[in-house]
């Protein structure tokens, strides 16, 4: 087995925004909606007295601001079966082997892409929707931005 690092293509390389095929989207959403997930559950965890009870306003706020900023160091670009994917925490990519080239773009765009979906949709629906659910990925990415969602190519 040899290891390589990603070739990247131009938009991989050089775009500040994420990549517009469906695995590097798909994933993108899945590494926010993790991180966010595991972030909430951490800080309601935090608080065994008031077990079941909603973190004050000022609480979520807080994690979902650390999130956006902070969770991005440990993703970057693995090539999976002939295809780049972002690899991370919360990622398929991240248990096959092979090399991953992290750091560069992909914090900065993951940090983009979690602060835009958490101004698009605010932190008070986000934070509702984890407290039906417990899990933000089936929300975030297959009902809102749909990015793991397949499209059918069936274009007139």
């Amino acid at each position: 087995m040899r290891f390589e690092t990603p070739k990247m293509n131009e938009e991989e390389q050089h775009s500040q925004h994420t990549p517009k095929s469906f695995a590097m989207t798909c994933d993108f959403c899945t590494a926010i909606a993790f991180q966010m997930s595991n972030a909430l559950r951490k800080a309601e965890d935090k608080r065994p007295s008031l077990k079941g009870k909603p973190l004050p306003e000022s609480d979520y706020l807080d994690v979902f601001e650390t999130v956006c900023d902070k969770s991005w160091d440990d993703y970057g670009l693995k090539t999976v079966n002939g295809v780049n994917r972002l690899s991370g925490p919360g990622l398929e990519a991240k248990d096959f082997p092979g090399m991953m080239q992290g750091g560069g773009k992909w914090p900065g765009r993951l940090a983009q892409k979690c602060g835009n979906l958490v101004g698009d949709i605010g932190e008070d629906e986000l934070y509702e929707e984890y407290r039906e659910t417990r899990d933000l990925f089936n929300y975030l990415c297959k009902e809102y931005t749909k990015d793991c969602v397949k499209k059918d190519k069936q274009e007139l």
